[in-house]
C-alpha cells in the first residue's frame, strides 16, 4: 500500500490502512512498552530523590557506573559496540542533506513535523506538558534542534561525538519523563505506558519519513540514495534513542508504512484544540520581533505552511483558515525548493558548497545556543502547569 503513494503525497485519510508487520494489535502492543534498560537506570537515579533536581541525568549514570552500579553498567555497556548494520560514511549524504536545506528543514520539522505531529493528540499532550506546544516552548525547541542539527557533523553521531551524546541525554530524558508522569499521577491510562516504543518510533518517522516527504512537497528533488543515506542516519539516532529493532526503518517505504499505519491507529486530528496553534504564533513573534506590522504576515506563513504540509484532514481540530495550496508564499516555496535542489544535484561541487554554507550556519547556531543554555542543566524533567493530566483510556 505505502509504496503505491509518492513520498510528496499526503494520502486520504480513508486510505490509510495496517499493513503486516504494522497491524492493529502488533502497535497496541508497542504502546504497551517502555525502555527497560533506560528506565531501570532512572529508576536507580529516582531512589535518591526527585527527578526534578536532577540536571544532568547522564552525569549521574556515569556516577553509578563509576560506584558498580549494575543498572548503569548495563547501560553504558548498550553504547560500548556499534551495531554491525552501522555504515558511518553511507550517513554522509543524509547529514549533507540536513545542512544543504536548513530554511526548508527547519520550516518542514516546525511547522510539518512537530505542529502537523500534533495529530497524535496523545503524544501532543505529554509534550505539551513538557513545554514544546506552549508558551514556554523556545527552551525545549532550542534542546530538539541542537540535537537535530548537530547530526549534521560528520564526527558528531560517531560514539563521543556531540550529537552522540545529545540522543543519550534524550533517551534518559524520556525514561525520566516516563516515570515522573505516572509517579506524580500525571498519566492515567490502563495499559499503555507513556512516551512508549510506538510513540518514540512515530517521533523517529516525524524526524524522517514525514520530513522527506515535506520537503518534497517544498518543491525539493532527492536521489534516492541521498533518502537512504538520511534514513539510515536516522536508523542509527532511533537505536541511540533505545528504540527496538522492529521498529527501526529499513527503508522510506517502510517508514512510510509504519507511520501511516500509525495515524489510522493514533490520529485524531478532530480533536486537536484550536490553541495548538500558539506555537506557531509564538514563534511568528519571535521572528517578527513582537506584535510588529510583520507578525500576522509571518503568522499567516507559517499557519499556511503547517496547514499545507500536514494536509486539511489531519488539522481540522486547529481551525487553520484555508488559503490554498496556490497561496503565494507556498508557491515561492516550492519554486525556490526547485531551484536550490537543482543547484544541488548539478553536481558534487554545489552540493559541497550548499552544505558547507549550512555547516557554517548551525556551528554559528550551535554557538549561539551554548552561549544562552540553561544554567541549571539541559534535557531535563520539566513540567508546565496547568497541565493536570495525560491520556484517559481511549
Amino acid at each position: 500500500m505505502s509504496q503505491q503513494i509518492p513520498m510528496h503525497i499526503i494520502p486520504r485519510r480513508d486510505q490509510l490502512a495496517y499493513v503486516d508487520p504494522y497491524t492493529e494489535e502488533r502497535l497496541s502492543a508497542w504502546r504497551r512498552k517502555g525502555d527497560p534498560l533506560s528506565d531501570a537506570v532512572i529508576e536507580q537515579i529516582a531512589q535518591k530523590g526527585s527527578l526534578q533536581q536532577v540536571h544532568n541525568l547522564l552525569g549521574e549514570v556515569e556516577k553509578l557506573a563509576a560506584a558498580g552500579n549494575p543498572e548503569a553498567r548495563a547501560f553504558l555497556d548498550f553504547y560500548r559496540d556499534v551495531p554491525a548494520w552501522v555504515d558511518f560514511d553511507s550517513m554522509r549524504k543524509g547529514q549533507e542533506l540536513l545542512a544543504a536545506f536548513p530554511f526548508q528543514m527547519g520550516l518542514s520539522l516546525f511547522s510539518g513535523s512537530l505542529c502537523g505531529g500534533a495529530v497524535f493528540t496523545k503524544m501532543a499532550l505529554i509534550t505539551s506538558m513538557t513545554g514544546m506546544l506552549s508558551g514556554d516552548s523556545t527552551r525545549r525547541l532550542t534542546e530538539t534542534t541542537k540535537m537535530v542539527v548537530s547530526m549534521a557533523f560528520p564526527e558528531a553521531i560517531r560514539p563521543g561525538g556531540s550529537a552522540y551524546e545529545l540522543l543519550i541525554r534524550v533517551r534518559l530524558l524520556h525514561s525520566a519523563i516516563r516515570r515522573s508522569l505516572v509517579e506524580s499521577g500525571r498519566f492515567k491510562h490502563p495499559t499503555e505506558v507513556p512516551i512508549n516504543q510506538h510513540d518514540l518510533a512515530i517521533t523517529l518517522g516525524l524526524f524522517g519519513y514525514l520530513n522527506i516527504r515535506s520537503l518534497g512537497r517544498l518543491g525539493v528533488t532527492l536521489r534516492d540514495e541521498d533518502v537512504e543515506s538520511y534514513i539510515h542516519m536516522w536508523r542509527y539516532g532511533g537505536y541511540l534513542l533505545g528504540i527496538e529493532d522492529e521498529l527501526l526503518p529499513d527503508s522510506i517505504h517502510d517508514q512510510q508504512a509504519f507511520f501511516l499505519a500509525s495515524l489510522k491507529h493514533q490520529a485524531q486530528p478532530e480533536k486537536l484544540s484550536p490553541a495548538t496553534k500558539l506555537v506557531l504564533d509564538n514563534v511568528a513573534r519571535t521572528f517578527s520581533g513582537g506584535e510588529t506590522i510583520v507578525y500576522p504576515h509571518v503568522r499567516q506563513f507559517l499557519h499556511q505552511s503547517c496547514r499545507y504540509l500536514s494536509g486539511n484532514e489531519y488539522v481540522t481540530g486547529m481551525q487553520i483558515e484555508d488559503l490554498g495550496d496556490n497561496y503565494w508564499a507556498l508557491r515561492l516555496l516550492r519554486g525556490v525548493g526547485r531551484v536550490q535542489s537543482a543547484v544541488y544535484l548539478a553536481s558534487p561541487l554545489a552540493a559541497s558548497v550548499l552544505y558547507r554554507i549550512g555547516r557554517a550556519n548551525y556551528a554559528e547556531f550551535l554557538r549561539r545556543a551554548d552561549k544562552n543554555r540553561d544554567k541549571k542543566g539541559e534535557y531535563r524533567v520539566r513540567f508546565v502547569e496547568g497541565h493536570a493530566s495525560a491520556p484517559s483510556p481511549a
